[in-house]
């Protein structure tokens, strides 16, 4: 995958300081169009998918952020949770807002979410759209190697895609995951890196 040219501003302040290794992770993010980072809960994996798309998104370099992850903790399918579309699969949201929320304003980043800049992808309806923005794919191993197929046959030119995920926290009975294919594939095709995390929690 060749990546698109993209200008990089200057960094903003955010009211959180990345470490080394996640500033690693952040530029691997910046310079890859696919990029998966694991790590134990608590990692600050998801911290470092959430402010790098920030970035982006206070950058104007992407129009928006998407955020994907496995239903599978609810133990029922979307259609079965009260409420709209919206409604139902905003509470997989939270772990990119709450990391959202350490980086910068609350207030900023729940008017970001009011004006559609960022938005929930539910994955049964990930096909037939193109990812041309940022789209951070939460719990990547709870997901089926379909899904996650579905996901990265979906990426566009302009697009990213940020897989965290934690192979011991596998809420399934799959044995071969969607985690793992992203990782078994990532040595064959360029523009898709991994990164391990070991850095503590922010």
């Amino acid at each position: 995958m060749k990546e698109p040219n993209r200008v990089r501003k200057s960094d903003i302040k955010y009211n959180v300081t990345l470490n080394e290794e996640q500033k690693a992770a952040k530029q691997l993010i910046i310079d890859n169009q696919i990029v998966i980072i694991t790590g134990r809960a608590g990692s600050g994996k998801s911290l470092v998918g959430a402010i790098t798309a920030l970035d982006f998104l206070n950058t104007k370099q992407c129009e928006k952020v998407l955020v994907a992850r496995s239903a599978i903790e609810v133990g029922k399918s979307l259609g079965f949770l009260p409420g709209d579309l919206k409604e139902k699969f905003n509470p997989y949201m939270e772990a990119l807002l709450e990391n959202l929320y350490k980086c910068t304003d609350k207030l900023k980043v729940d008017e970001l979410v009011k004006n559609g800049k960022i938005q929930a992808l539910p994955i049964q309806f990930i096909r037939g759209k193109t990812i041309d923005d940022i789209l951070v794919v939460e719990e990547a191993q709870n997901l089926t190697k379909g899904e996650m197929e579905a996901i990265l046959t979906r990426l566009g030119t302009t697009g990213k895609i940020v897989i965290n995920g934690d192979s011991s926290q596998r809420d399934t009975n799959e044995s071969y995951t969607g985690l793992d294919f992203a990782i078994k594939i990532y040595k064959n095709i360029d523009g898709i890196q991994w990164i391990k995390s070991f850095w503590v929690k922010q």
